[in-house]
């Protein structure tokens, strides 16, 4: 199983106000980075996937050679963070140590939640207590004198994301702004904001920090927040794991699918098109906007749906090595991993089906629905539901509607994997061990499943209580 993508990243809100902050002697960061180093290389099972060994290990050496000027626990943070998002792994990410994250909560952040529309920053909620001058649907054109634009360039090759995809970090960045400016930018608690409004009118404010916990309250209690929180809630629709809707009369299916998961995720799915097939649907609308993965053969069930012959979901999965000598498998686990796995003949090993069963055929499933498709998908289509984007763009002739996936196109490391905590520095982490491929034809490497018709997520959008990608496809779904 894949882990569920969690947009607020462990380490969005972990980030110390101290006026001093505690620092270890350099001897021990460097024992740290060493033991990451040596660890990602032990274990990681696609650490060579974008960049030679011959440039991945000048990279790691490049970063080794900045330890010794590094002042503090804060500046050693964002640099492991950025070895981690060099990588080009998604996954990967940083769980921080309990003094850090108490820290955090007295912290004073940046008073708005934003949306990200190509290089504009703009405002989704008015977080502050008292301002009313600055709206939702207001662009963001500078913070304490630095442009946004600039502010996004900087943060965002810190960020994990698949291959060189750059929704999936924007969403990313959108979900906790005001943390990763603090931790990234400045860790001040007043903020100078130049804005332009709807109509284009400038405004200049200086407005207080908030604290995160107070994040939700305020936006709620605010009132020019009111207008997107109620579009927002009536867009959202229902809030089930999975819901199906009949648009249309009968005519098109919407399945929206939030997640991967839960314990009875084949009978509902078995239900859903049972139902489609019965009223007749002539068309079917997949969103999987939000969606951040799950359970591997979820994913490969949901694709069946689509197909009428047998298919491979994965084309193989790769591990660099059985039992990781930092971390502690029980005797079972070990065993399976022997008992599944075959040597590679390019070194480590392959998985099979007795292990994974998604690396072998894949049946069609029973009431397959072979008529007009769409697929809704947005930078937070991650993992599990990145796979399924990809092998229903390779294995059908439905159309792509919003952003490219967050989750790479051609497959990306997750799935099992060993835990490590660096010793001096408390930081935590966990390094991803399956190398997955999915069983699709790659023509751009590094890349997510495209749109066709590329719709991103706007602010006047949801003040208008317009879903732009759904009623696109509902109107491509009603022509004849």
């Amino acid at each position: 199983m894949k882990p569920t993508l969690l947009f607020i990243l462990l380490f969005a809100g972990c980030i110390s106000t101290a006026q001093q902050p505690l620092s270890i002697p350099v001897e021990n960061m460097l024992s740290d980075f060493d033991l990451l180093r040596k660890s990602m290389e032990e274990a990681h099972g696609g650490l060579y996937r974008f960049a030679s060994k011959e440039a991945t290990d000048a990279r790691f050496d490049s970063y080794r050679k900045k330890i010794p000027v590094i002042k503090n626990n804060r500046e050693f943070l964002i640099m492991l963070m950025q070895v981690l998002a060099d990588t080009r792994d998604g996954h990967m990410r940083i769980a921080l140590d309990e003094n850090t994250l108490a820290a955090f909560a007295k912290a004073k952040a940046f008073p708005f939640s934003i949306l990200i529309e190509g290089n504009r920053t703009m405002v989704l909620y008015n977080e502050t207590t008292t301002d009313t001058t600055i709206k939702p649907g207001a662009e963001i054109l500078t913070i304490n004198g630095k442009k946004t634009v600039d502010l996004l360039q900087l943060i965002y090759p810190k960020l994990p994301a698949d291959g060189y995809i750059e929704t999936g970090k924007q969403k990313r960045l959108e979900q906790a702004f005001g943390a990763f400016y603090w931790l990234f930018i400045d860790s001040t608690d007043q903020f100078a904001i130049s804005a332009r409004d709807l109509n284009g009118k400038n405004i200049n404010v200086t407005l207080p920090g908030i604290l995160n916990s107070d994040r939700e309250k305020n936006r709620n209690d605010n009132k020019v927040n009111a207008r997107v929180i109620a579009n927002l809630a009536k867009l959202e629709g229902p809030r089930e794991n999975i819901s199906l809707q009949f648009l249309r009369g009968n005519d098109i299916a919407y399945l929206r699918i939030r997640g991967f998961q839960g314990n009875d995720f084949y009978q509902q799915i078995d239900s859903i098109f049972k139902a489609v097939h019965d009223k007749k649907a002539k068309a079917f609308i997949l969103d999987l906007r939000g969606n951040g993965g799950g359970t591997d053969q979820y994913g490969a069930w949901l694709v069946s749906k689509f197909v009428t012959k047998p298919f491979h979901y994965f084309d193989r999965i790769h591990l660099t090595t059985l039992n990781p000598s930092f971390t502690s498998f029980t005797e079972n686990s070990l065993q399976d991993l022997r008992n599944g796995t075959v040597a590679d003949p390019k070194g480590g090993y392959l998985v099979t089906p007795k292990l994974h069963p998604g690396v072998g055929e894949q049946q069609p499933g029973e009431f397959p629905f072979t008529g007009k498709g769409f697929v809704l998908m947005d930078g937070n289509t991650f993992s599990t539901a990145a796979d399924a984007t990809a092998l229903l763009r390779h294995l059908t002739k439905a159309i792509f509607i919003g952003e490219e996936s967050g989750g790479g196109f051609e497959g990306n490391t997750s799935g099992l994997n060993a835990q490590l905590t660096l010793p001096h520095s408390k930081l935590r982490l966990r390094i991803q061990m399956y190398e997955y491929f999915n069983a699709v034809t790659v023509t751009e490497k590094g890349r997510g499943t495209k749109p066709d018709h590329f719709i991103p997520k706007r602010v006047n959008d949801l003040l208008r209580g317009v879903d732009a990608p759904l009623e696109q496809a509902i109107t491509l779904a009603s022509k004849k």
